[in-house]
């Protein structure tokens, strides 16, 4: 089985527990359908489209299949943030300064979970600028500080950059790789008049042309369940904001089977997942009239009169689907909006809060006479008149997921997929680096404590246990590269063992990188004798060397006083962790630490001699509490000014809180000129007692 061909969309965030209810209010933030309880999500407004928060359970209906139900669980959740309007991510940088980088947020933080999908497959290329415009608008303007974003294109391989994050600058770089590609509905939304065939095969290639459109759609809607159900165990109010034109249900006065099971299966998918469907036609209000792209040579007067009302509805008809996601998920469908930034943030607002209504189901929900699983049609009113609720259309009678699989690779799949830890708490540091003669490289430190595998007891005093690794780097097309998927078996002396206990073990990764970009460093290690497993990412960017432009390798940081060189050689096994720290990243208050790094293509020779400026900063939860700016002195007999090997030392007092920090190091290159004279990395690590 292919570890490595399902590998999408994995947080770059490993979140430990969903956020909690607000106090005082018991249930669980995520929508359940299983036996015991269904809990349905319901956002309800008044006349003018304002937010109703203050209701009780008694002031609802709750009906499953037209029958009644008792309301057993009852909330309201809000996730707006307790100050008025958006908060940045990070304090604007002045002019020419380096931004500080997005800081980590804790599993509770997260309000929102928004997944921004742009079908490229199914949308005009006059349209994908706009749908650029108002996305980057939302990161810009509106993104919040406890958001947690990720951009997806359904054309597209699911790469280093489609995944969820905080940071700012990885959701623009994957925006800027939205484009107009393959699509099933062509550079404009209208087909110009005179473009299509007519007479005796117009027919025939009407027939050709759906059946592609329908195989696009498929896929389309198949890419978007994937995002789906890998939100499913992320925290915060969970929507997909779904960006498109064409998901047709019905062709030639008949139901489209094909795409209507697949917006039935997603719609499911949705529930279970507890996430809502947005659904955005970005065509605004579209002129339906003849236009200077029509050929109206040789057409009659009658079958030019009938171009609006055809094209009025062909486009009614491309947005069935549409409407039917949203409607199926307790969603707003959004059209007939020029504005497609103010449509977003309407989404987005949209996560703000909403009731959180159980009841326990019938037995016979969950019963199936012929294997099949029926689906359940659930409606919530509002006594109350003059209010709207929006809720989620039903639920297919099957409680939960199907039941896991118990192999190898299933387990290990799980763990790389998971946005949580398991019962391995794997750390992960990944950096980019070149060497003179080798090139570009990714060197990464799998570190995991030995007291999370199942040791036996030999009788000469060893200790043996067995560990799957697998891991693989991913670019930004989602090819995978120096993949691994291997049991290793472990054999330890008595003292490797207690070594291993006190340090912890590594296994070590070398991954050539052919060309700059972004990429997703990912590692899942499994017990075969517990079947506990956890799994851990980084995300990398590789410069563009051979542009001669300003770059730094990534910074490990360690112990001080160790050999910078210690290393841990790639397999045959994890080993014993002797890197002084900078595979774990885990320090004590009073530790003294080294930080080493590479600057790269610095600006010398014809006499020059390099003038570099470092300046380091480090932030605890977003805020700097240390900064220090100094000269770096090169020495004058370096042969090779392009690979200079700098460090520095960092006391950790004693006063310092433990926590996560951040530490960034900026080099300035005052002989560079333009924008390239500065690089910026940064590396994390925790502090504790």
């Amino acid at each position: 089985m292919q570890l490595f061909a399902v590998l999408l969309l994995a947080p770059a965030i490993a979140f430990a527990q969903s956020a909690p209810p607000p106090a005082g209010q018991t249930p669980s933030t995520a929508i359940r359908i299983d036996v015991n309880l269904v809990q349905v999500d319901a956002v309800v407004t008044d006349s003018r489209n304002r937010r109703v928060t203050d209701l009780q359970a008694a002031d609802f209906e709750l009906l499953q299949d037209g029958k009644l139900q008792a309301i057993t669980n009852f909330s309201y959740l809000s996730t707006k943030p307790a100050t008025a309007g958006p908060r940045s991510i990070a304090p604007k940088p002045a002019k020419g300064d380096v931004p500080p980088p997005a800081p980590a947020l804790q599993p509770t933080d997260v309000r929102r979970t928004l997944a921004f999908i742009v079908d490229d497959q199914g949308l005009a290329g006059e349209n994908i600028p706009n749908v650029r415009n108002a996305i980057r608008k939302f990161i810009d303007s509106d993104m919040r500080s406890d958001d947690l974003v990720a951009i997806v294109r359904t054309g597209a391989g699911m790469g280093a950059l489609q995944q969820f994050t905080t940071d700012k600058r990885l959701l623009y770089e994957a925006l800027d790789r939205v484009k107009y590609g393959m699509s099933r509905v062509g550079v404009s939304s209208f087909a110009p008049l005179g473009s299509t065939p007519g007479g005796r095969g117009a027919r025939a290639a009407a027939d050709l042309n759906h059946l592609r459109e329908d195989s696009l759609a498929e896929g389309s809607l198949g890419a978007i369940r994937f995002v789906v159900n890998s939100m499913a165990g992320l925290p915060g109010r969970k929507s997909v904001v779904l960006f498109t034109e064409n998901i047709r249900m019905i062709y030639r006065g008949a139901t489209d089977v094909m795409v209507a099971q697949a917006v039935r299966q997603l719609s499911d998918a949705a529930s279970r997942a507890s996430v809502v469907i947005h659904a955005i036609d970005p065509r605004g209000l579209p002129d339906f009239n003849i236009n200077a792209q029509d050929n109206t040579a040789g057409v009659s007067r009658r079958r030019v009169s009938r171009v609006p009302a055809q094209r009025e509805t062909e486009m009614i008809r491309t947005e069935e689907g549409m409407f039917a996601l949203s409607e199926a998920t307790g969603g707003l469908f959004l059209h007939n909006i020029n504005d497609l930034g103010d449509a977003l943030k309407k989404a987005a607002d949209d996560s703000d809060g909403y009731y959180l209504i159980g009841y326990h189901p019938d037995a016979a929900t969950f019963e199936n006479s012929d294997g099949q699983a029926r689906f359940h049609r659930t409606e919530v009113r509002v006594k109350k008149s003059g209010l709207h609720v929006r809720s989620r259309e039903g639920f297919i009678g099957a409680p939960g997921a199907n039941p896991a699989e118990h192999t190898r690779e299933a387990q290990l799949n799980r763990a790389l997929q998971s946005p949580y830890a398991g019962s391995i708490h794997p750390r992960l540091t990944a950096v980019f680096s070149n060497a003179r003669q080798n090139g570009s490289f990714i060197a990464a430190w799998v570190h995991f404590d030995a007291d999370a595998l199942k040791w036996s007891s030999e009788p000469d005093g060893s200790h043996k246990a067995q560990v799957d690794v697998a891991a693989a780097t991913f670019d930004e097309d989602g090819l995978a590269l120096a993949t691994v998927d291997t049991t290793f078996p472990l054999s330890l002396n008595a003292q490797q063992y207690a070594d291993a206990a006190k340090r912890g073990m590594v296994f070590a990764l070398h991954v050539p990188v052919a060309k700059p970009g972004p990429y997703l460093v990912r590692a899942a290690l499994r017990d075969p004798a517990t079947e506990g497993s956890g799994a851990a990412e980084q995300f990398i960017e590789a410069p563009d060397l051979a542009s001669g432009h300003l770059a730094m390798s990534g910074i490990l940081v360690q112990q001080a006083g160790l050999p910078q060189n210690a290393d841990v050689s790639q397999g045959p096994a994890p080993r014993v962790d002797v890197t002084g720290g900078a595979a774990r990243r885990v320090f004590q208050r009073g530790d003294a630490l080294a930080y080493i790094y590479e600057i790269l293509n610095a600006s010398g020779g014809s006499g020059q001699h390099p003038e570099l400026e470092v300046q380091t900063r480090l932030f605890r939860d977003g805020v700097q509490v240390l900064t220090d700016k100094i000269a770096m002195n090169v020495p004058g007999e370096l042969k090779d000014l392009q690979h200079l090997t700098a460090s520095g030392h960092l006391a950790i007092g004693r006063d310092m809180a433990p926590g996560e920090y951040l530490l960034q190091v900026i080099v300035t290159d005052k002989l560079a000129k333009g924008k390239f004279n500065v690089a910026a990395q940064s590396v994390d690590f925790e502090i504790v007692e």
